[in-house]
Formats: structure tokens, sequence, C-alpha cells
């Protein structure tokens, strides 16, 4: 909703040729200007979000998911609203899909400056209902894939140029009944 509601801002600001954000960020204009930023889950909910708010502060967006037409959905929504954004699919969980997905972001725009490791899922279940199969699948989407991310983006490209990485993480710190499984790879 919330991005639906900066993109009709955002095509009203357009047709009176303003060239502001039709919001009010807490950033500066253009403070990503150049740089080029991955965000993994960015095809739903807070990656959506993330990917849009870099774009529009001058970032060129690398929307990273499992689901081809939702990266590709955000992509071009972005770049509607005059933002730079690239979309591949990629599970975070698979080293080579990984490596693959951080060689094709420097093969079109050449660097990356950050990483926003958002991806992740989860289900409600009591802990002494959940598998141990459900279990892993929690831990290596949210713990393991995270790592695998971090490790390439580091290997491949930070480590000879600096960057940054945010880990987005579940809020579990005053309890979160049925995800125990969460937690633990929190």
């Amino acid at each position: 909703m919330l991005v639906a509601a900066l993109r009709t801002s955002r095509a009203a600001a357009s047709a009176t040729g303003s060239q502001e954000m039709p919001y009010q960020s807490v950033f500066r204009p253009d403070l990503f200007k150049g740089q080029t930023i991955i965000v993994t889950g960015g095809g739903s909910g807070i990656g959506r979000c993330t990917a849009h708010e870099l774009a529009a502060l001058g970032a060129n967006v690398a929307i990273l998911g499992r689901t081809m037409e939702k990266l590709t959905e955000v992509q071009h929504e972005i770049e509607e609203d005059g933002g730079q954004a690239m979309s591949h699919a990629c599970d975070i969980r698979d080293d080579a899909m990984v490596i693959g997905a951080i060689d094709a972001v420097l093969a079109r725009f050449g660097r990356i400056d950050g990483l926003v490791n958002n991806a992740g899922g989860q289900f409600r279940a009591p802990l002494k209902a959940i598998s141990t199969k459900g279990f892993d699948a929690v831990v290596r989407n949210n713990l393991t894939g995270g790592f695998i991310f971090m490790r390439e983006v580091y290997n491949r490209w930070m480590e000879a140029n600096g960057g940054a990485i945010v880990n987005i993480i579940a809020d579990i710190w005053h309890g979160w009944p049925e995800f125990g499984h969460s937690a633990a790879a929190c």
C-alpha cells in the first residue's frame, strides 16, 4: 500500500514537472548517487520499500529474490520513477546462484557499495510441532543464506573496495510466540 501511495504521489509530481521526491525522506536527496546497492528479498515487503527508497535517493539498485515476476514489477516501478534498477532471480541458499547474481550486478553496474540482506521467511508453528526439516528450512533461509551472500559480496568486491552490509532480522527480543525456529536463526 505504501509503495502504491508513493507511486501515485510520484506520478502527480512528474505531471507537474517536479523533480523532488513527493514524500519527505529523512535522508538528503542523492545520498546514494552513483552507488550500487543489492537488496535481497526485494520483490515484496520491506525489501521492496527499501529498494524504492534507495533508488529515489540515487542508488543503482539490484533487486534479488526467488520470484522473477515480483522482481520485474518492482524494477519497472523504480524505472518509471526515474531510478536505475536491475532484477535477478536468486535463491540465497544456493552458493552458485549467489555468485552468479553478484557477477551479474558487477557486469551491469561495475561495483557494489552496499548489501541489504533482507531475504528471509518463516511460518507460525508451536515449537513442539516443528519438524527438523521445517526448522532447517527456516534456518537455512534466514541465517545460512544471509551468510552466503555476505561472504560472497565480501570476497568478490568489498574486501578490495570496501562497502557496507545491513542485515535485516526479526525483532524477537520481547518474545515471538510460535516462531522459535526464526528466533534460532537470529
